[in-house]
């Protein structure tokens, strides 16, 4: 396997770095990006090890760091805490249009990638980002989303109002210390562009292959929302798996110590649904 590290910039001249895996036999083969979550970054627990699964499954794999993800040029840490406190969805979204012009126009992986065959896999907040992001991008073919979020709209009254009244959030994380505060950019982002990021709409004018992987003891995104999307799918194929006793991360923590049956699991039940629906 072979793996290169890239970096792109921006329309607001803002770093994003990634790796893209391929074997070496492989020509203008199907490829899969990876969209990771609020609080993750490419390198965190599982992405590295789906990726390379999916890559000896002879997938090209592209993984990145949302430009304003917090993580710097230690690839490992929140350093770029302002970065963090301004991120909001529309300016990931945009980040994830960058990594698909620099595919389709060759900037990353010239000569590896069918750009007719290229999947999506998100986790959690990636998850909601991949399904706006297919539902208006001709060149992904099928999706494949884990813990997906189903609404940006995850705030009570209460949180709103302490929120404009201090000026930041402090959003709790189970699983990585030392979020920084989140600045009002991200409830702007959501109350001013409701249209753009209306989850649910996606997911009804979505007409790709989409597979919904959830866990039935998710304790951040309810099991409830992976319902709401699958019902909403206006996908002709489409299929919802409730993994029974997987909370949001499938058991897994960052660092990845050792793997197990609900990340297996996942990751088989994903390669399986690009099989049928992408390496064609």
């Amino acid at each position: 396997m072979i793996r290169k590290s890239f970096t792109l910039t921006n329309t607001q001249n803002e770093l994003i770095r990634g790796d893209l895996r391929y074997r070496e036999s492989v020509k203008n083969s199907p490829a899969v990006i990876l969209c990771h979550g609020f609080t993750e970054f490419k390198d965190w627990g599982f992405f590295p090890l789906v990726a390379e699964s999916l890559t000896e499954a002879g997938y090209v794999t592209i993984t990145f760091n949302f430009s304003r993800n917090g993580i710097g040029t230690d690839l490992d840490n929140f350093t770029e805490r302002d970065k963090f406190a301004q991120n909001t969805y529309s300016h990931e979204l945009l980040d994830l249009d960058c990594v698909l012009t620099a595919i389709k126009s060759g900037k990353i992986g010239k000569g590896l990638i069918n750009h007719e065959r290229m999947g999506f896999l998100g986790h959690c907040r990636g998850g909601g980002l991949v399904l706006l992001q297919a539902a208006r991008e001709s060149a992904i073919q099928a999706v494949v989303t884990w813990s997906a979020i189903s609404t940006v709209n995850r705030f009570n009254t209460e949180q709103i109002q302490d929120w404009q009244r201090t000026g930041y959030i402090e959003l709790e994380n189970l699983w990585t210390k030392n979020i920084p505060p989140v600045s009002l950019s991200l409830l702007k982002d959501i109350q001013e562009n409701k249209e753009q990021l209306d989850i649910l709409h996606a997911a009804a004018i979505l007409d790709k292959p989409t597979l919904i992987i959830h866990g039935d003891r998710d304790e951040i995104v309810p099991v409830e929302e992976a319902q709401k999307l699958y019902t909403n799918l206006n996908a002709a194929i489409k299929e919802l798996i409730i993994i029974e006793g997987a909370n949001h991360t499938l058991g897994i923590s960052h660092p990845l110590r050792t793997r197990n049956l609900h990340l297996d699991t996942a990751i088989d039940l994903s390669e399986n649904w690009f099989d049928k629906y992408l390496n064609i």
